[in-house]
């Protein structure tokens, strides 16, 4: 039945091609043109068979014109291609042939020499990497054209796949940059995909909640097919046609399952729609496993096919149960109908780009993965604000629980007038258990907000390399190289943070906490202030001691709240100072001038106080953490931190560190 389905979905879009009245012409090639489209210049011809040769193709006068991109959904048959193409005598005469669908299995290319001959060239993915002539996510083949004369141009494309191509000539450099930039945008864009990933995890480890595991599911498996529709999985597995399509489809076929257990968990059914949860989960895992088994036993197209079909009508189903959800009032619901709505109005947008009906472009070209990282933010935000509204009402129930308990005491202690005394050191044993769960408590509300303030400075570094990345794609590649190092440094350091705060005894033990090493502190600083741009921090050393015995990721924590602090603090164009001098004994000062308007008086006893944020912060992101770390951490090493302002002056933190390294 699929196999009908499929021929007769690849018909209509055949006759459609048919109809149209674009006609195939000779496509000039200059030297002033780096990249030549040959969408709506090229003719084609369906052999159901495959069994045409390259001599009876370029005889057939069957070719009809093909007015767009190639798109003809699954098919069995072998598809030519015919362009004829002219090369001006100022162009060169090597140039790249690409076709974009990674996932063609045989992609042959003919070209016809003076005396009639024909040469063949293959790729695709039936043919291993290394016999391929450039190992990229694309099929690519070079085109040496020695003559100005109009030549004919032969391409046979088969696939058990979407067969789509998009067919482009390239001028050498031009190709590699493109390359360069397109590498970059798709770094980024997976970048994002395993931080997310990563934190979801993380998440996940320490809370146990179940959203945030089948999220991580969600985002791996979305990943991965990401990697494999993009081609990169393949280039660099080295992984061969066969087991690459088994693992896409199957990725494909339970993407059903894997969402719809999502919704239903991030949305709360077992609550407010249980009936609706067993069916929705059962109905998605017993066709997910069909699927599954059709793309792995009858081939790709028999499971992806139909997996894709019932897909199109099991998404909008739920995203109508969470619009009537959020119509009653269920806030989960809002959450999940942003979230997918974003990427189903990505993914629209792509599959209208690849029918040809809106023009390329960027939000065209790329529409599936901006709504997968708007997805992956708004899930995220859902999924954190669910955690902490479970835990404020833990947190009241808590409350009422412990007033409760203490009203029971003194009732039964005016009843029980005999057992006063017994009573009474019920009341405080009572009394010291719960001071030890509220101090609990705390504890771990500090922690939490700990993390996540440390977390704010990486992300604000990512996101402004970003920002400067997107603002000059064509940058060089050193610029655009330090800038990766920018996003990956920041990366490693949000990893290094979930590391080093993770353990619950270095939070609540001063002795444990410390991991004194001897350090060199000019390193130490001169890589917290690498982490942003050259202009934003003028750096003075004075006299600094070759080493010194102390925390050094403690330290680096330290110093990237104060240097936060100031920069927050200051104008855009207004440099931070920073000097660092040598103490007697061997110990060391680091001050920090900002440019600011200064603390006002009756603020500046209060800045290191923990959630303290004064009145000139409140327009700014913060949780009032930042300098209490500083305090903290100074206190713990034996020193201190002071600060000087003068209103519009500026404010001056100096921290101490005496030679030792101990209190």
């Amino acid at each position: 039945m699929w196999r009908r389905l499929s021929f007769f979905l690849s018909l209509v879009l055949a006759l459609s091609l048919l109809t149209t009245s674009a006609q195939a012409q000779t496509v000039p090639l200059s030297a002033t043109t780096p990249q030549v489209n040959l969408v709506g210049k090229m003719a084609w011809l369906k052999d159901d068979t495959g069994q045409l040769g390259i001599s009876d193709v370029a005889a057939s006068g069957a070719f009809n014109p093909l007015p767009g991109e190639l798109n003809l959904s699954f098919t069995p048959a072998a598809i030519w291609l015919r362009v004829e193409v002219a090369r001006n005598p100022s162009a060169p005469d090597h140039w790249l042939l690409e076709v974009t669908n990674p996932l063609h299995d045989d992609l042959r290319l003919y070209t016809q020499a003076a005396d009639g001959s024909f040469t063949e060239r293959r790729t695709g993915d039936h043919l291993p990497r290394e016999r391929r002539e450039m190992d990229y996510r694309h099929a690519v083949l070079h085109l040496n054209l020695d003559t100005e004369a109009p030549q004919t141009l032969w391409l046979r494309l088969q696939s058990r796949n979407f067969m789509s191509a998009q067919v482009l000539l390239w001028q050498a450099e031009a190709f590699h940059q493109a390359v360069r930039t397109e590498t970059l945008f798709y770094g980024l864009f997976f970048g994002v995909y395993f931080t997310i990933l990563i934190f979801h995890l993380f998440f996940w480890r320490w809370t146990r909640e179940s959203v945030s595991g089948w999220y991580a599911i969600y985002v791996a498996s979305n990943g991965l097919i990401a990697l494999l529709w993009a081609g990169y999985f393949q280039q660099y597995s080295h992984w061969s046609g066969t087991l690459s399509d088994a693992l896409l489809g199957s990725l494909l076929c339970s993407a059903t399952w894997i969402g719809t257990m999502l919704a239903v968990r991030q949305m709360e059914f077992e609550r407010v729609l249980p009936r609706a949860r067993r069916a929705l989960v059962i109905g998605s895992a017993l066709l997910s496993a069909l699927f599954v088994t059709l793309t792995l036993t009858a081939g790709y197209s028999a499971g992806v096919l139909p997996a894709r079909l019932v897909a199109l009508g099991w998404a909008p189903m739920l995203i109508a149960l969470a619009t009537w959800l959020w119509w009653r009032g269920h806030a989960p619901a809002r959450f999940f109908v942003l979230a997918f709505g974003f990427l189903i109005a990505g993914g629209v947008l792509h599959y209208l780009r690849l029918l040809g009906w809106v023009d390329p472009g960027f939000l065209t070209d790329y529409g599936y993965e901006v709504g997968s990282i708007i997805n992956m933010m708004i899930m995220s935000l859902a999924i954190t604000g669910r955690y902490n509204d479970m835990k404020r009402e833990k947190l009241a129930a808590q409350a009422a629980l412990n007033s409760s308990l203490e009203l029971q005491v003194q009732e039964r202690t005016v009843l029980l007038v005999g057992e006063v005394s017994r009573r009474e050191a019920l009341e405080v044993d009572l009394r010291r258990a719960l001071a030890v769960e509220q101090l609990a408590w705390q504890q771990q509300q500090d922690f939490v907000a700990m993390v996540s303030h440390e977390f704010r400075t990486p992300l604000a570094i990512i996101n402004s390399s970003v920002h400067h990345v997107a603002q000059s794609l064509d940058a060089s590649q050193g610029r655009s190289l330090e800038r990766c190092t920018n996003i990956k440094e920041s990366a490693r350091r949000m990893s290094d943070l979930m590391d080093e705060y993770l353990s619950l005894d270095r939070v609540e033990s001063t002795t444990q906490a410390l991991n004194l090493t001897l350090c060199d502190i000019s390193e130490v600083v001169a890589g917290v202030v690498a982490e942003w741009p050259s202009n934003r921090i003028e750096l003075i050393a004075t006299a600094v001691p070759p080493s010194l015995q102390c925390d050094w990721k403690l330290l680096q924590v330290a110093l990237r709240n104060l240097i936060s602090n100031g920069l927050r603090h200051s104008p855009p164009d207004e440099p931070v100072r920073l000097w660092v001098r040598g103490q007697p004994g061997g110990g060391v000062s680091i001050e920090i001038n900002d440019a600011g308007s200064g603390i006002p008086d009756d603020e500046i006893g209060r800045v290191f106080q923990k959630y303290f944020r004064g009145r000139g912060a409140l327009d700014k992101a913060g949780a009032g953490l930042g300098l209490h770390l500083v305090d903290r951490i100074a206190q713990m090493h034996g020193g201190l931190v002071k600060v000087q302002t003068m209103p519009d002056h500026g404010s001056r933190f100096t921290l101490i560190l005496p030679g030792s390294g101990l209190p």
